[in-house]
């Protein structure tokens, strides 16, 4: 079976990079080069070269060859009435040692139900195709091999308020079901020269509040959840989440401070501390920032946390993404 993932996904690499030499070295958007160091039980090196948002077949592919793996993907929007865009992407990599991982997101839209499916399939761990992969902000299936699924979908109740649903399948299966809400916030304005008593006074914003309700039900977890959420308009972003149940306990926070190191940067903290988890790292803090530079973008994550089984990792990542140039193809 893994033979049969592994030829599979190297056609995939071949065939993207077959389509990137016939189109010509022009018309890929940007060249993405990258090393890393990681600690811990097995620690060491990797560093990566690859393509990204390249257009071709109708669609944008994705290529790279690292230390570890071999990776392709490509991805495409189609208009479907009366669906709306539907987004579409599929994803391989052939880890160096042995094994596959590929995976597939689809999303789209009904009137005011917005649908988001990913699934996978795999036969080595991500740890074994980017070292620093379980260490994310968003949860990573640490398995060495099997499938894994996420639905999610949104209705639109109103301009303020969404219904939300959802369930991971896979390692530890559960569902969610919930409610987010929305506020602008708004300042009012010191009365201008010349205004008169019961004139309507003036307002800017300052912000928008987001709040979150719901419960998670499944294998080894059952609790209320609850988050709230922060976004000023200078691009400063704070969240903090929490789940409360009889036998769970998690809380995640993230802050990001937006171009705090200048036009076009990017800087953002994050922490998940959620014991509940069996398949994937339930501690897991980390700083990425980023940085225009010489006509491309540096990059540097530092991440780290502690695995189920007790093992304490870290590692740091330094990347430089280089545009090419826009392509005339669709």
């Amino acid at each position: 079976m893994t033979k049969r993932w592994t030829a599979l996904a190297l056609v995939l690499w071949g065939t993207a990079l077959t389509g990137t030499a016939l189109t010509g070295t022009v018309g890929a958007t940007a060249l993405d080069f990258g090393v890393s160091y990681h600690g811990g039980a097995q620690g060491g090196g990797w560093a990566r070269v690859g393509v990204s948002d390249f257009p071709a077949l109708g669609g944008r592919v994705s290529a790279g060859l690292s230390t570890r793996a071999a990776e392709v993907g490509y991805g495409r929007s189609l208009a479907l009435p009366p669906l709306g865009v539907v987004t579409a992407r599929v994803d391989a990599a052939v880890a160096l040692t042995g094994g596959v991982r590929m995976s597939s997101r689809l999303g789209g839209s009904v009137g005011p139900v917005a649908l988001n499916l990913w699934a996978a399939g795999f036969s080595t761990s991500a740890g074994r195709i980017d070292p620093l992969a379980l260490w994310n902000f968003d949860a990573t299936d640490s398995r060495e091999r099997g499938v894994a699924a996420d639905l999610r979908a949104r209705y639109r109740v109103s301009r303020t308020l969404i219904a939300v649903a959802g369930g991971e399948f896979g390692g530890q299966n559960m569902g969610t079901v919930g409610v987010e809400g929305r506020r602008e916030l708004t300042r009012t304005l010191p009365p201008e020269e010349g205004a008169q008593p019961g004139d309507e006074p003036e307002t800017e914003p300052v912000g928008t509040l987001t709040w979150r309700a719901g419960v998670r039900a499944g294998q080894n977890v059952l609790g209320v959840t609850g988050g709230v959420s922060y976004a000023a308009e200078s691009g400063l972003n704070l969240g903090l989440d929490a789940l409360v149940g009889p036998k769970a306990f998690g809380i995640t926070g993230s802050v990001d401070a937006g171009e705090l190191l200048g036009p076009g940067s990017s800087v953002r903290l994050y922490a998940a501390y959620e014991p509940w988890r069996t398949t994937t790292t339930p501690l897991r803090a980390g700083l990425a920032a980023t940085r225009p530079l010489g006509g491309g973008e540096v990059g540097l994550n530092v991440s780290g946390g502690r695995s189920v089984d007790g093992t304490t990792g870290y590692g740091a990542r330094l990347t430089y993404t280089l545009p090419l140039g826009e392509s005339t193809q669709p």
